[in-house]
C-alpha cells in the first residue's frame, strides 16, 4: 500500500485495485459527516478546573484510516486502506452533523487508527474561517475556575515547531498520528461520522500558568510565537499552548468515529 498523504482520491484507488500488498478488499466510497460530541459546554477537567467553553473549533483533514499506525520517525508511514482527503472545520460545540466534502473512499476492510491532519485553514473554507483561525489550527475560548480564581481565556490551537526534532518531524506534530478507530468497512451503504469531543482537549490544562502574563481587557489569550521568548510569561504561555495541544493530539476520548447505516 502506498504510504500516507502521496496519493489523491483516484491514485489511491487504482493504487488499491493492483497494490499486491493490500487486503484484497472490494473498492468503496461512502459519505463522511462531522460534527461535535454531545457533552455539556461545562465540564470540570482532571486538573480540577471548571471550564465553560464558548468557542472549540479544530480544522482537521485530510483523514487516513489505517491497518497499521504511522512510526513517529516515519510521519508518512502507515498502511491505509479508506482516506478522505478535504479539511474540515469542525464546531465541537454543535453536535449537528455536517457534510465533511468529498466523503471517504478506499477499500473494505477493518481499521484500528486513523491519522488525522492538523494544518491551518485552507483554500476551500470561507473567508471568514480563514480570517478567523490564520495560521492556527483551531481556537477556543471560555472561562475556567478553580477555588476562587476565574480565567477568562481565548487563543489558538498551533502547532509548536519548536517541539521538531530528528526524531519527531515537523510532519509527525502536524497530526493526530493515530486516533482509535477501529472500524469495519463493508461493501453495503454505510456512513463514516466523526464526533468531536473538545472537553478532552484539557484535561492536563493549567490554566494558572495564563495568569503570569497580563490580560486584554480581562482575557488571556497566548500565542505560538511566545515560545520563541525567554521571559517567565511566554515560557508559561507557552506551556499552556503545548498542554492544549497534547490534548488536542490525543489518540482517545477526542475523535470518536463510527460507521452509520444510510
Amino acid at each position: 500500500m502506498t504510504p500516507l498523504r502521496k496519493l489523491g482520491s483516484a491514485a489511491l484507488l487504482a493504487a488499491i485495485a493492483s497494490c499486491s500488498g493490500t487486503t484484497g478488499g472490494a473498492l468503496v466510497t461512502l459519505p463522511f459527516k462531522s460534527g461535535g460530541a454531545q457533552v455539556s459546554s461545562t465540564f470540570t477537567t482532571a486538573t480540577g478546573w471548571t471550564v465553560t467553553l464558548q468557542t472549540a473549533l479544530i480544522a482537521l483533514g485530510p483523514f487516513y484510516f489505517t491497518i497499521s499506525p504511522p512510526s513517529q520517525a516515519l510521519a508518512t508511514s502507515g498502511v491505509v486502506i479508506i482516506q478522505a482527503t478535504e479539511q474540515v472545520v469542525v464546531d465541537a460545540l454543535n453536535p449537528n452533523l455536517q457534510n465533511v466534502p468529498g466523503g471517504a473512499d478506499g477499500e473494505t476492510g477493518t481499521s484500528i487508527a486513523a491519522v488525522i491532519g492538523l494544518n491551518p485553514p485552507d483554500s476551500t473554507q470561507s473567508p471568514s474561517l480563514q480570517a478567523l483561525l490564520g495560521t492556527n489550527v483551531g481556537l477556543v475560548a471560555g472561562t475556567a475556575t478553580k477555588g476562587g480564581t476565574t480565567v477568562q481565556f481565548s487563543g489558538p490551537i498551533a502547532i509548536n515547531p519548536n517541539l521538531a526534532s530528528a526524531a519527531v518531524p515537523l510532519a509527525y506534530l502536524e497530526q493526530v498520528s493515530g486516533a482509535l478507530a477501529d472500524l469495519t468497512f463493508l461493501a453495503s451503504p454505510q456512513v463514516l461520522e466523526l464526533r468531536v469531543d473538545p472537553t478532552s482537549w484539557f484535561d492536563a490544562v493549567d490554566f494558572s500558568l495564563l495568569l503570569r502574563g497580563s490580560p486584554s481587557n480581562g482575557v488571556y489569550t497566548w500565542d505560538v510565537s511566545d515560545c520563541s521568548g525567554q521571559s517567565f510569561a511566554q515560557t508559561a504561555q507557552c506551556e499552556f499552548l503545548d498542554t492544549l495541544l497534547q490534548g488536542v493530539q490525543s489518540e482517545t476520548g477526542v475523535y470518536l468515529f463510527q460507521l452509520a447505516i444510510p
